[in-house]
């Protein structure tokens, strides 16, 4: 059968004018300021659903009866009517009539007034959602059964602003003492079965014991969990100290560069090596050089004393060639003829001597010159290799290794990061593991009881779905330092780090009762035997207006992504929000915006149109 969703919700009253919001079939989000109606929204839908508190009052509204028009997605439609009447019984407030007027063109409802008391109306409610006739479930441990009504599972769909900070399960009907019908009325949404024919057989003794047993187990897990929980936080905290990075890929990148710097210091290294092979041989070649231009030098002085020399000889004997010698006789002392002297002559012969010297001092002059050369080139090129050298040597000391001592050490703070990481991933499976352990023990069976307990019979295998879904919620709308988070099958209700909700603010106590309800939304949704396919919530992220102290209030970024979830993830199923303000980091374009601005110049003043400044909030 196609599902039923709430199309309007009207009110009217004899002096005032007709007031009505419509709804979508999907997400449909109410808000604006205080005391514009959003409230009595909620609460006409309630009235409509069988509470006998009325929305308002008829004295300070004028308003004296409720419209609602349920319709299926392929156009069949059931218009409801209820009045508020006085109270017969004489109390000063008003209270809503037992008959509800339906007009419907669905064949499986009659058009014409239910009984509130004789449970004609629920009868018609549950028809709308498949069930078709009256069923009994088991409401107490001692076994007393109860028809089952729309009001016995309302909660697990419906919660308003006076119970949404609850510290008892979302599902549970607040004025009930016990659980019971709650748990039986959810196992038959799961499943369809009413367990009326389950009989216990386990004394209260053995009970008691067995319980007191498991639940010292169960406290003794949750601390270990919330120790965990500490260290993750920790953990986390050291994490957040260093960029966000991707360490393994940095990782890598380092020891490539670290590779690169020591290959670029071996190649430095080795050209060092090189140049010093090569200054060594320019050295001993400019050793030689100037050995030999030593060499030209001692025979260039040489030479130039065999030239003075020769020119002496040749000198000497040119002059001597020149002298006139007078010669006269002894005896008579007259003179006589001078008849040369047999001398032999050197200076022909130190000429050729001087020529050759002169040959060879001009040649020596010309090797002296390239020597000379040769040692400024050996010179400059030992110059530049010493150059080259230094500047290598100055890279590799004040350039490379210390570039590779701060890669090293960037490597060591990534195998840090690395550490905790590894010790992060480390707390997280224990976590986990602590976490099953701890559901396993709350939801392992305990043999026959002599007291009816619907957990004992409840399908478990759904009840983890929930479980589940609800941790995959919690982790998704960005709960603090959120490691496990799971339904408690034994407290019937949220617990997150092994610390339960009632422990926690109003604030995060709304949060979690609204992911509550939305994860059993979506877990009747894939699979449940029956499901009301929708979700009705007032004040699900609590603002200042509740009085609420600001460190209770959930932070803004829960909120914002508690809104994102819900309206990206509504799936085949209607859901109604009433919010003073919603985030405005949210894309809404997929959900109905319904505001009341309390502004007579813009927009819808509030719900009911003929009034002003009401009471509701």
């Amino acid at each position: 059968m196609s599902r039923f969703y709430i199309k309007c919700i009207g009110a009217s009253g004899p002096k005032v004018e007709y007031s009505q919001v419509t709804f979508d079939a999907g997400v449909n989000i109410l808000h604006g300021p205080s005391n514009s109606g959003k409230s009595y929204v909620i609460s006409c839908i309630n009235f409509m659903f069988g509470a006998s508190e009325v929305p308002f009052t008829r004295s300070s509204t004028g308003y004296d009866t409720i419209h609602m028009t349920m319709e299926s997605l392929d156009g069949r439609a059931v218009q409801m009517t209820r009045r508020i009447i006085d109270d017969k019984n004489g109390k000063k407030s008003d209270v809503g009539e037992n008959l509800v007027t339906v007009v419907s063109n669905f064949n499986d409802v009659g058009s014409y007034d239910y009984s509130i008391s004789k449970l004609e109306y629920s009868d018609m409610l549950l028809k709308l959602m498949g069930i078709d006739e009256r069923r009994q479930i088991i409401s107490t441990q001692a076994f007393v059964q109860q028809n089952l009504t729309n009001r016995s599972f309302l909660h697990s769909y419906f919660i308003d602003e006076d119970n949404i900070y609850e510290k008892i399960p979302a599902f549970d009907v607040p004025r009930h003492s016990k659980i019971t019908a709650c748990l039986t009325a959810l196992h038959f949404l799961f499943t369809g079965e009413d367990l009326h024919e389950i009989v216990p057989a386990e004394s209260k003794k053995e009970r008691e014991l067995k319980e007191a047993k498991k639940n010292a187990v169960i406290i003794y897990i949750n601390e270990k969990i919330q120790d965990l929980t500490k260290k993750r936080g920790v953990l986390e905290e050291e994490l957040a100290k260093v960029e966000d990075t991707d360490v393994e890929s940095k990782m890598e990148s380092t020891l490539e560069e670290i590779a690169s710097i020591e290959r670029q210091i071996y190649e430095a290294t080795e050209r060092s090596r090189k140049l010093i092979e090569e200054i060594f041989a320019v050295s001993s070649k400019l050793e030689e050089a100037t050995y030999l231009r030593e060499r030209y030098k001692a025979l260039r002085t040489q030479y130039n004393s065999d030239v003075k020399r020769l020119r002496f000889i040749i000198d000497g004997e040119a002059k001597g060639f020149q002298r006139k010698k007078v010669v006269k006789c002894p005896f008579c002392d007259s003179s006589m003829q001078d008849k040369p002297e047999q001398r032999i002559a050197y200076a022909q012969a130190s000429q050729v001597e001087l020529d050759r010297i002169t040959m060879q001092l001009d040649d020596l002059k010309e090797a002296e010159k390239d020597i000379q050369q040769e040692i400024r080139v050996l010179e400059a090129q030992l110059q530049e290799l010493n150059k080259q050298n230094n500047e290598i040597t100055i890279m590799i000391s004040r350039g490379l290794k210390p570039k590779a001592a701060q890669l090293r050490d960037m490597l060591e703070s990534y195998k840090q990061i690395v550490q905790i990481k590894h010790e992060l991933s480390a707390v997280n499976t224990l976590s986990t593991d602590l976490n099953t352990d701890a559901f396993e023990r709350e939801m392992e069976e305990e043999g026959e009881k002599v007291v009816f307990k619907p957990m004992d019979h409840i399908d478990m295998e759904r009840w983890k779905q929930w479980s589940d879904t609800f941790e995959m919620i919690v982790k998704e709308c960005n709960y603090p330092n959120c490691g496990t988070a799971r339904i408690s099958p034994d407290t019937y209700d949220a617990i997150v780090n092994g610390k339960h909700k009632s422990d926690e603010g109003k604030g995060y106590r709304a949060f979690l009762n609204s992911i509550v309800l939305f994860s059993l939304m979506k877990t009747l949704e894939d699979g449940g035997a029956y499901r009301p396919a929708m979700l009705i919530l007032d004040s699900p992220i609590l603002t200042l207006k509740e009085k609420v102290r600001k460190d209770e209030l959930a932070d803004p970024g829960m909120r914002t992504s508690l809104f994102r979830y819900m309206v990206d993830n509504c799936g085949d199923n209607q859901i109604i929000i009433a919010e003073n303000e919603i985030p405005s980091a949210v894309d809404y374009s997929t959900a109905r915006l319904i505001e009341f601005t309390q502004d007579e110049t813009q927009g819808v003043y509030g719900f009911l149109k003929s009034v002003r400044n009401s009471v509701d909030s």
